[in-house]
């Protein structure tokens, strides 16, 4: 019989309530330590696409995300100077029909929430106001930076890009790689949407908007049920790796886009606090898992990822169930290094692949006006998931084995499948 675990989670972000929710589900006795003393709303919107709404349906959550989310028909391509449409990707109900699942946008705090509510439901205990100091693979422990350790058979972190778990207890102290992009993100309230006749049909469109423009580009959807247009516009500029909350200044941010199409100038009019963070990566790591396999990391921490191809907390999500279901097959706790490092060989190159295509986008979104740009909306309009494939392939990359496929293998992941198959 499978062996029931006693598992501590570092973070209660989206990737830790996930992973915690997946192993209690299991049988597992699971609690969640978090340095934060309450959820903030911080954040925007995020999308969920169907390699992770499976998940969470699975999970029976789906009617409480029913209640939050957006359903997005399409997302239209948009020259940042004129708005002139070059590209549009259908997404519902036409993903549905080939995935079996939705692709939805969501509040970032709505779907934490919905996730820890499920998981206090579910009996896991969350001690928020937690902050950990370091984790010691040989307990295993954690030792909270008030001098408690807490004891555990294993320790999951899923404590971010900034990850004491992976400095102390895998001895993998790399440092996120900084892109030259910043992202800014703001949300415009419905009522003054509403109040400017350009912009007010934006709240009942479900579709969403990519502009590319040089250096940068922007997506806007309504999320919340249409409480709020959001926003997520990324260029050049500084910011701190690993915080999300970063107040940013409202003219900056503007200065950035003075020569983009009226819509946005109008979008931005409206815009009256905006936070930041900088884009940044984990590169390709040796390992997951420490020696003693008693300590595994999981999502921004092993594989933090640029957020081009909206990929981050969806393949966290795979990540959380992967594991759960990798531990069924444990059956002494001397299993535990052997099957952790199955869990590693199966997520490592899927997520390393993805992370790999999200970085090769900037190049591509990001072009000065000219001949490559030019060639790149032809070639969007003539087949966007082609261009990707083709910008992202080298004779080395396994995206090689997947050209014209790239769209299809992230969304139609099925994790549960793939860790029985494997």
């Amino acid at each position: 019989m499978t062996k029931s675990l006693e598992i501590i989670v570092c973070g209660a972000g989206i990737t830790g309530l996930g992973a915690a929710i997946a192993l209690k589900r299991k049988g597992h006795q699971v609690s969640v330590v978090e340095a934060a003393s309450q959820l903030q709303e911080i954040g925007a919107g995020i999308q969920v696409p169907p390699n992770s709404s499976r998940i969470l349906k699975s999970w029976g959550l789906e009617s409480k995300f029913m209640a939050k989310v957006m359903w997005p028909k399409s997302v239209a391509i948009r020259r940042y100077a004129t708005g002139e449409v070059i590209g549009r990707t259908k997404m519902n109900p036409i993903l549905q029909d080939i995935y079996g699942f939705p692709y939805w946008f969501i509040h970032r705090a709505d779907c934490q929430n919905i996730l820890y509510d499920a998981a206090v439901e579910a009996g896991i205990q969350i001690l928020l106001g937690t902050p950990i100091e370091s984790v010691d693979e040989k307990g295993p422990t954690v030792k909270l930076q008030s001098g408690q350790e807490l004891r555990a058979d294993l320790i999951v972190g899923a404590d971010g890009v900034r990850s004491r778990t992976r400095a102390s207890a895998l001895k993998e102290d790399v440092e996120a790689l900084e892109s030259s992009q910043c992202a800014y993100r703001a949300t415009v309230p419905v009522d003054l949407m509403n109040s400017d006749p350009s912009l007010a049909h934006r709240m009942t469109d479900v579709n969403a908007n990519l502009w590319l423009g040089p250096d940068g580009h922007i997506m806007g959807y309504p999320i919340r049920s249409g409480e709020m247009y959001n926003l997520v516009l990324v260029s050049p500029g500084k910011a701190s790796v690993g915080k999300w909350n970063e107040p940013a200044d409202v003219k900056e941010m503007r200065s950035h886009h003075a020569n983009w199409e009226p819509t946005v100038q109008r979008l931005l009019s409206h815009v009256t606090t905006c936070l930041k963070w900088r884009l940044a990566y984990i590169p390709p790591l040796e390992r997951w898992v420490s020696d003693n396999g008693r300590v595994v990391i999981i999502g921004d921490a092993a594989h933090a990822m640029l957020p081009l191809l909206s990929q981050g907390a969806a393949v966290s999500i795979e990540d959380g169930a992967a594991l759960a279901e990798c531990l069924d097959l444990v059956i002494d706790l001397v299993d535990l290094s052997l099957v952790l490092r199955a869990f590693q060989d199966l997520r490592k190159p899927r997520c390393e692949t993805i992370s790999k295509a999200a970085l090769s986008l900037v190049d591509l979104w990001h072009l000065h006006d000219g001949p490559e740009q030019e060639g790149r909306d032809l070639k969007i309009k003539q087949d966007l998931i082609n261009t990707v494939v083709e910008k992202t392939s080298d004779s080395k990359s396994s995206l090689d084995t997947m050209r014209d496929k790239l769209v299809p293998w992230m969304f139609g992941y099925d994790t549960v499948r793939e860790v029985s198959v494997d």
